[in-house]
């Protein structure tokens, strides 16, 4: 293989947009005697300019997202089953379907109700009671749409969701799409298989992960284990273990717990505690009784993850990375960011809603998850963190989605406990919403039950590993 020597211009080209990248995610700058990052200072900024039109765009997109998905399912118009991005993203199961149209339906209902917008029987309690059955609709309105159940997601969280997309679409295609993924995983080949016990061309699944996508990084192991890359314990140990959800996504969980001013700290405690779990969990069951065998979809071993014998670490490092970036164009970058901002919002945005009103009326009227989060909420008392109860009940809501646990830690009092909660929904992992799915019907042998008893695990020991850090920063 004959070595390229690259020009300024060239090395530029990957240096410059990564750099403004990292700098805008995890640069500290100090501001009202804290710390914030580029990122968080274009996101309250904005949020600051369109803070009164923020509820009705969200209620806008999500109510289109769920009537396009009904279009593509049962229509299929050409346009989007001729497009494989539109395909994926609409064309989507029945459980999802219904999930996104719940989101429709509860968003407009919020928006409406909190706004007095459409007949007054229908807000107005008093005027109910005087027509009678009115009443009994007037009082589903007020279950869904108060401030404790759909309130939150629907005129809060939505809206701040919305405005990080914006934001966050815009840079994520500089970390991702310039070499940068490429550059630093070559460099954390070395140390994967000592520590990891996987082979080196993993550690860029676990960048695609951390600075990019969990998703994307879940589906990055499938086809890699479906060409014969990788045999099924070290599939099932990355897809499980290293598709933590990205630093952009960790700052959507701090300012979604309250705790924005917090945001280095708890990027810095999720890691540590995921990079434990990492050491620990594929040397136990159920992770370390997989075979390793090739049973995917290529049926058979194959090679390529040697570094050419004329390459230094680094010359492979910055070959791969300026390679990345010679290849992205303005045209390719403008596309990237219409489709991550197009994705963030249909995916993620009917599902905080839906998910989040039925499990918050769920939470607030019924006992339900207080019972199966008894074992954490022991746990939880034992090391001494505050509302442990509510706690608890965030590390179960966690496993459905990872929404769900900053939800609750939305509402909690102590900043202690708002930690834990933003903790449990990156460590977690595996919320079977998006990356339980993916691996479920993937070609890597990990069942329902097998997913759960992972997910129980990590959450255990997340609840040993995070609580000081818990204790060090808000105590």
């Amino acid at each position: 293989m004959v070595k390229n020597r690259y020009s300024a211009s060239q090395i530029t080209r990957f240096a410059i947009p990564s750099l403004i990248g990292a700098v805008a995610f995890i640069m500290p700058i100090p501001r009202n005697s804290s710390f914030n990052t580029i990122l968080g200072m274009l996101i309250d900024l904005l949020q600051g300019a369109l803070k009164g039109y923020l509820p009705l765009a969200a209620m806008i997109f999500v109510a289109a997202s769920a009537i396009v998905s009904l279009i593509a399912v049962f229509i299929k118009p050409k346009f989007i089953t001729d497009s494989e991005f539109l395909k994926d993203l609409f064309v989507i199961s029945p459980f999802w379907l219904v999930s996104r149209v719940l989101g429709g339906i509860f968003c407009v209902m919020i928006y409406l109700f909190t706004n007095k917008i459409g007949p007054e029987v229908i807000w107005n309690v008093e005027k109910a009671e005087t027509f009678g059955s009115y009443a009994v609709v007037t009082d589903f309105f007020n279950v869904v749409c108060n401030m404790d159940n759909g309130g939150t997601p629907g005129i809060v969280l939505a809206p701040a969701l919305l405005v990080i997309f914006l934001i966050l679409a815009g840079f994520v295609p500089l970390l991702t799409d310039y070499g940068l993924m490429e550059y630093v995983g070559t460099f954390a080949r070395p140390i994967m298989r000592p520590l990891f016990r996987l082979p080196g061309r993993a550690a860029v699944d676990c960048i695609a992960s951390w600075i990019g996508s969990s998703s994307v990084a879940v589906v990055i192991t499938t086809k890699v284990h479906d060409q014969g890359y990788y045999t099924d314990r070290e599939g099932a140990v990355i897809s499980t273990t290293f598709s933590v959800i990205s630093i952009a996504y960790i700052y959507v969980m701090a300012d979604f717990v309250k705790l924005p001013h917090m945001y280095f700290q708890i990027l810095i405690s999720i890691y540590v505690v995921s990079f434990l779990l990492a050491l620990i969990m594929p040397r136990i069951w159920p992770l370390s009784s997989i075979p390793d065998t090739y049973s995917g979809r290529a049926g058979k071993q194959r090679t390529g993850d040697e570094i050419p014998e004329d390459y230094t670490l680094g010359e492979w490092a910055l070959k791969l990375a300026v390679d990345r970036a010679a290849a992205q164009t303005p045209a390719m970058l403008a596309k990237g960011v219409v489709r991550t901002l197009v994705s963030l919002v249909v995916s993620t945005m009917p599902l905080v809603i839906s998910w989040g009103t039925i499990v918050l009326i769920i939470a607030n009227s019924t006992p339900v998850f207080q019972i199966i989060a008894t074992p954490f909420t022991w746990l939880l008392q034992v090391m001494r963190i505050p509302e442990a109860s509510q706690v608890g009940t965030a590390f179960v809501l966690s496993y459905a989605d990872q929404f769900l646990a900053a939800v609750v830690g939305s509402g909690a009092q102590t900043d202690a406990a708002r930690f834990m909660c933003a903790g449990i929904s990156a460590t977690g992992l595996i919320y079977m919403t998006e990356v339980g799915v993916l691996i479920l019907n993937s070609s890597i042998p990990l069942n329902f039950i097998k997913l759960t008893v992972i997910y129980i695990v990590r959450a255990f020991l997340t609840v040993l590993l995070l609580s000081p850090f818990a204790w060090y920063f808000t105590m």
